[in-house]
């Protein structure tokens, strides 16, 4: 059985888990959008189609655009971008998980094992709360979008 205190920080985990779950699944969008537009852009660049159209520019033409072949492809690797959506995509499943294990438990606040549940999904925040803080960026702007979003959602105002 949780106390009040309990059910309050229950109530705040659930609107802060669906505020993170929506962050990094837009993240995860947005590296993906990234990465199809960087690959996509390399195909067309480094294909016979380009080389076609480019036949009758001016020869630094070619030249710049293997340049900026070299510099999008560098960017994917250094950034590694296949990285980044795959840890945005498991950090937006685990909040959202996470999310749904709150409000599960604020349906039993009364139960015996809601305590032990509340350990237990406090544990595995501070576990991804981790990984978002080494592998994750922080854009305040769109936390701030997607805070906005779930607080209309519930009908809350920002303090």
């Amino acid at each position: 059985m949780l106390t009040e205190t309990q059910i309050a920080d229950v109530w705040e985990g659930q609107v802060s888990a669906e505020v993170r779950a929506l962050y990094f699944g837009d993240l995860a969008s947005d590296y993906a959008r990234r990465k199809q537009w960087i690959t996509g852009l390399s195909f067309f660049l480094s294909s016979g189609a380009a080389a076609t159209l480019i036949a009758k520019l001016p020869l630094w033409v070619p030249i710049v655009l293997s340049i900026i072949v070299a510099v999008i492809t560098a960017y994917a690797v250094a950034v590694n971008l296949d990285s980044k959506i795959r840890t945005m995509a498991k950090l937006h499943y685990a909040w959202n998980q996470i999310g749904n294990d709150y409000r599960r438990l604020w349906n039993h606040t009364f139960s015996e094992e809601a305590e032990s549940e509340l350990a237990d999904i406090q544990r595995r925040e501070m576990e991804f709360s981790e990984l978002a803080t080494t592998d994750a960026p922080n854009d305040p702007k769109r936390m701030l979008r997607w805070t906005d979003q779930v607080f209309k959602l519930y009908r809350l105002e920002i303090a």
